[in-house]
């Protein structure tokens, strides 16, 4: 009786311990740029010195920016200019990024990567401030 009590409890904290695991939070990268519940990527590469992570940083606090400018709240232009070898997102007068050949190595060039951040960056505003319309 006593190995079957053993193995009982030995499967019950096995089976506990793989619940558990399971449950664990999932972390968002400090990279991830997201607006309004809806997810426009994550910063991968450095920029003239500053770290990809400081970037996002960046980006967080333009679009902080935004939401906060009381000429923005009911709605604005996001725009995607050329910016040299870059492309550059602005909502209204503030730039809100900067994309870089390095970020869009793979996906079509700064400009292509840009239309699509800033068409999820309007959709993001939208869902953040109700009753506002970003045009993109």
């Amino acid at each position: 009786m006593p190995v079957r009590r053993t193995m009982v409890i030995a499967a019950v904290l096995i089976g506990a311990a793989l619940v558990a695991g399971i449950s664990k939070p999932a972390f968002a990268d400090p990279r991830d740029i997201s607006v309004g519940g809806v997810w426009i990527t994550r910063i991968t590469h450095d920029w003239q010195g500053v770290s990809a992570a400081d970037r996002a940083t960046e980006v967080t606090r333009r679009i902080t920016q935004v939401l906060s400018d009381p000429k923005i709240r009911q709605g604005a232009v996001v725009a995607v200019k050329k910016d040299g070898a870059d492309a550059i997102i602005t909502v209204g007068d503030i730039l809100v990024f900067t994309v870089t050949p390095a970020d869009a190595e793979g996906s079509g060039g700064p400009m292509q990567v840009a239309k699509y951040w800033a068409t999820r960056l309007g959709q993001g505003l939208t869902k953040a401030l109700p009753g506002s319309t970003f045009y993109f």
